[in-house]
């Protein structure tokens, strides 16, 4: 191999064999803060072994002595996926605006060499700067397909609506979604497929189809048919639309197209019910599933209404006459009610006024404007709200908040959250290895895996109970934007012989007061 000298002062001389860098110290003295001058020279200098320049300046033997090696004048680095390629230039800035097209030509070269052929900017016009790190080539991306987009009935909003239309005031609620047979109730679009992308060195990269997901649905009373590009849920049979956890079904939905009495008797039926008239006097209806009782006269003195698992909404009022009995394991909607039993599960929510009703629930709510409790026993677990207690004729009204331990909700509350937040991370991981598989496979590779397939169905599981324990949670934090541990909501006035109690702690009103009353450290507070 051909020794050559590279550079020569008075005191060294450094010579390349090949792409080693040798030196040969002359005469003592030189200062090794020096080199570094020579160094900014001649950026092609890579120093590998310090020790032997300081010993060779120091000992000044005469002697050759490697150093380190010299770097190409043009490096090309590439991306680990090979989807981007960067040039560095081992030259001083005045060398490469001295000579840059000929530098630009070698540049090509070099990447060229490299495989470089994707991509490339014009480095004849691109601004180039050296000992700086320069992206020159970039490749295209592949484009991941979007994910199958999946698409329900949505149920109509569970909540009471106040309207006032001139002098008449009416109280409506859609409480039961019903279907007949060939409704839709759902569909889904298909994942789509990706677009392939390609890397500097011009290997194609295939692209990703998006996830798959089906449809949850009951196939007793359901079907899925394929229309067009899309996967279509209709009703096999009429009913009620409902969620069981995270699966579409249609329930039994009996609807009576006039009022309950003579003609049909007492109905008892193990799903939906709704009754477009009324119930007449001395009659009952029981049903699993919610109840609808959309006459507008109200109802009498009946005998019982009852959902075992659902909520009851009566559009008209009720003048029960000290008979009728009203039993919801959720909520109870209704526009009025005198002289009856009311006793919910969840919510008691009245549109305009109770008299001398025994209501029993977790919150009692009325209108804060123009509700009124006149008379009777209210027993609620966390809340009452109303605009009105009592009257100005002083009826004895009795409001009791039994209440609740705070501090349990809220470690109710908390534990939720961190089971909310570990199921989070699980999620994050099976996503994680969901996309191992589509990274490292084909759509059509993955897609047929039962073991890819089995990561699916357990996130979407995951999922779902993300979503309930989100249920849960708005729930529970309700009752802690509760005042106190029980509160008692008067936003209009509550009068003389209206007696108030939460948790146990009682308080006669001798005179008009309004504000909200709840109970906090033992002690009945009033704001």
């Amino acid at each position: 191999m051909i020794c050559l000298q590279f550079f020569k002062n008075n005191f060294l001389e450094l010579i390349t064999e090949g792409d080693k860098l040798y030196i040969q110290v002359i005469k003592p003295g030189f200062d090794i803060r020096d080199f570094n001058n020579i160094m900014t020279d001649f950026p092609v200098i890579h120093l590998t072994n310090f020790i032997n320049l300081r010993k060779a300046l120091v000992e000044a033997t005469g002697e050759l002595i490697q150093i380190g090696n010299f770097k190409n004048q043009i490096e090309v680095n590439i991306s680990n996926d090979e989807m981007q390629a960067s040039i560095y230039l081992n030259l001083t800035q005045q060398e490469l605006d001295h000579d840059k097209t000929n530098f630009a030509s070698e540049i090509m070269r070099r990447l060229d060499m490299c495989g470089v052929t994707e991509g490339i900017e014009n480095v004849y016009e691109k601004p180039l700067l050296a000992q700086t790190e320069i992206v020159i080539s970039k490749g295209i991306a592949p484009v991941f397909g979007e994910d199958a987009k999946l698409t329900y009935f949505e149920l109509s909003d569970k909540k009471p609506i106040v309207k006032e239309d001139g002098s008449v005031n009416y109280y409506e609620l859609n409480l039961i979604d019903n279907v007949v047979t060939g409704d839709w109730l759902g569909e889904r679009i298909p994942p789509q497929e990706g677009r392939p992308g390609i890397t500097v060195t011009g290997k194609l990269v295939p692209g990703k189809k998006g996830k798959d997901f089906k449809l949850k649905y009951d196939r007793k009373t359901i079907r899925e048919y394929e229309e067009g590009s899309k996967t279509i849920l209709r009703a096999l049979v009429d009913g009620a639309v409902k969620f069981d956890g995270n699966k579409i079904k249609i329930d039994n939905h009996l609807i009576v197209g006039g009022d309950v009495g003579y003609e049909t008797g007492n109905i008892s039926f193990d799903g939906y019910v709704t009754i477009n008239g009324i119930i007449k006097d001395g009659f009952s209806v029981t049903a699993k599933y919610d109840i609808s009782i959309n006459g507008k006269m109200g109802i009498g003195a009946i005998g019982k209404i009852q959902s075992k698992e659902g909520s009851i909404y009566i559009k008209g009022g009720i003048y029960g006459k000290n008979s009728a009995r009203i039993d919801a394991k959720k909520n109870v909607y209704v526009k009025y009610c005198n002289e009856c039993t009311i006793t919910a599960g969840e919510d008691i929510n009245i549109g305009f006024y109770a008299l001398d009703s025994n209501l029993t629930a977790q919150k009692v709510l009325l209108d804060p404007k123009y509700g009124k409790i006149i008379g009777g026993t209210v027993t609620a677990e966390v809340k009452v709200v109303s605009g009105v207690i009592g009257s100005k004729y002083e009826k004895k009204t009795v409001i009791n908040v039994q209440g609740f331990d705070r501090n349990a909700i809220r470690k109710e509350f908390e534990e939720l959250l961190e089971k909310y937040k570990a199921l989070l991370l699980e999620a994050n991981a099976v996503k994680r290895q969901i996309e191992v598989f589509e990274y490292n496979l084909s759509g059509a590779e993955y897609a047929n895996m039962d073991e890819y397939n089995k990561y699916l169905s357990k996130y979407e599981e995951i999922i779902d109970e993300i979503k309930m324990l989100d249920e849960a949670r708005k729930k529970l934090q309700l009752t802690l934007q509760t005042k106190g541990e029980g509160e008692i909501g008067i936003f209009q006035a509550a009068y003389p012989e209206t007696f108030l109690e939460i948790k146990k702690m009682q308080k006669k009103i001798s005179s008009i007061i309004n504000g909200s009353f709840y109970a906090e450290n033992r002690e009945l507070h009033h704001n």
